[in-house]
């Protein structure tokens, strides 16, 4: 009679036996299904967010040794950069290098404007320093949906479209100062620059909220946020064309995937075009790591729970087993005395097991699905709470890694279990059984 029978009559005569392993053994299979179905979740949820947020460069003016001698005025001392600016020569050349998906500028405080035809929210010191008041701060962008307030999450679009690089004489303001003046979208506002004594006037083509109770004590109107919009660059260097033409003092480069962000970084770098300038460039993967660490850390706590469960599994199947086992003396003394060898009883022991185990792991599968739910919020919650929502399913292409590991942790545990009988020798174990 073979292993295989002799496995599949002891089944079938030892029910009960048969019924606690099949419960254990499903147990186990459904965290560890749980397991492997988190950790692809969290790999594809990195992949993901690589994607969708891409890696950055910044390419900045290099300060540090072109400030100039300094300048003694009435307010001091002022020093003015004579370096090199980012032309549109420098611009056009990234924006072919191959990874480069876009592209924006964003200075803040890159014009300041008196209210013509509107007012800003009163500070508590009313200056007038122009002939229509406080000035408030711009910033100036090429794409304010690329902005970082609006990429945080700070500020966030309510009427309107954002600033593109298309627009000349574009405005973003907020609500708060809309429906301060009982302005919309479509309207236009008049602003005078001191810088340029000079009026230009401007379509507001978006509303953004966000600035709401942050006015505070602010001694002047460029205090407080509600009062700071969002400028198009083609409209500036109109208006300063004859007083600075040099460039942009700032360049987000955005690429499509991170991990092949220091290769772009390398390209962007050799250009013939940055050669001699004095400009730096930098990589920028804060955004990135603020959202992919904890689908790191996630990953490392699912791998780590699966090598537990994998540990515990072993201990609590050689334990179960060795139990049984030693109440299966007489019949091992008797295989071994009919010249059964050792290696055909483990294999009987182990053949056994896998019977069961085949049918649990596949019962294991309905309770996977509730396990992953319940799993993840726990696994999310010694994280972060900031984890982005994972897409969990228990896919079939799992249940070949699950009965592979099942295998695995069931020949260590039936060869674990069985070294302490069949080490002996049949007249051995019948002694001690008499």
């Amino acid at each position: 009679m073979s292993f295989i029978i002799r496995s599949y009559l002891y089944c079938k005569r030892q029910r009960f036996k048969t019924f606690i392993l099949f419960l254990i053994l499903t147990l186990i299979a459904a965290f560890m299904l749980t397991g492997i179905a988190v950790r692809d979740a969290a790999n594809k949820g990195t992949a993901n967010v690589r994607t969708s947020i891409g890696g950055k460069l910044e390419l900045n003016l290099d300060t540090e040794g072109h400030m100039g001698s300094g300048e003694q005025t009435e307010w001091g001392t002022t020093y003015c950069y004579n370096g090199d600016f980012i032309t549109q020569d420098i611009v056009d050349a990234i924006s072919k290098v191959d990874g480069v998906v876009y592209y924006n500028t964003e200075e803040t405080g890159g014009y300041y404007g008196a209210g013509v035809n509107f007012k800003y929210l009163p500070a508590e010191y009313g200056l007038s320093y122009t002939p229509y008041g406080e000035s408030s701060s711009y910033t100036v962008t090429l794409s304010s949906e690329k902005c970082k307030d609006f990429q945080s999450g700070k500020y966030k679009l309510v009427s309107g479209r954002h600033i593109t690089p298309n627009d000349k004489y574009a405005c973003l303001i907020s609500k708060e100062l809309a429906d301060y003046n009982k302005l919309s979208v479509g309207d236009k506002v008049k602003m005078y620059s001191l810088d340029s004594d000079s009026q230009a006037s401007f379509e507001i083509v978006g509303i953004f909220d966000g600035t709401e109770g942050s006015q505070g004590n602010a001694l002047t109107v460029d205090q407080i946020p509600a009062n700071c919009g969002y400028l198009d660059c083609a409209s500036v260097y109109d208006i300063f064309k004859d007083i600075d033409d040099e460039g942009y003092s700032q360049l987000t480069i955005y690429v499509k995937d991170p991990v092949n962000i220091q290769n772009i970084y390398n390209k962007i770098s050799a250009l013939p075009e940055l050669k001699g300038k004095t400009l730096k460039l930098s990589i920028d993967t804060d955004e990135i790591d603020a959202v992919s660490t904890p689908l790191t850390s996630l990953q490392k706590l699912v791998n780590t729970t699966i090598i537990i469960i994998a540990i515990v599994s072993v201990i609590i199947l050689t334990i179960l087993l060795s139990i049984w086992i030693r109440g299966r003396k007489k019949e091992i003394g008797v295989l071994l005395s009919i010249g059964k060898s050792k290696y055909n009883i483990i294999m009987q022991i182990f053949t056994e097991t896998l019977f069961v185990a085949v049918i649990s792991f596949a019962a294991s599968v309905p309770l996977s699905f509730y396990l992953s739910n319940n799993l993840t919020i726990f696994f999310i919650a010694k994280v972060t709470a900031k984890t982005p929502d994972l897409n969990i399913h228990i896919d079939t292409a799992y249940m070949l890694p699950l009965y592979l590991i099942g295998i695995l942790l069931i020949a260590v545990s039936v060869i674990a279990s069985s070294w302490t009988i069949v080490r002996l020798h049949p007249k051995d174990i019948l002694t001690k059984i008499s």
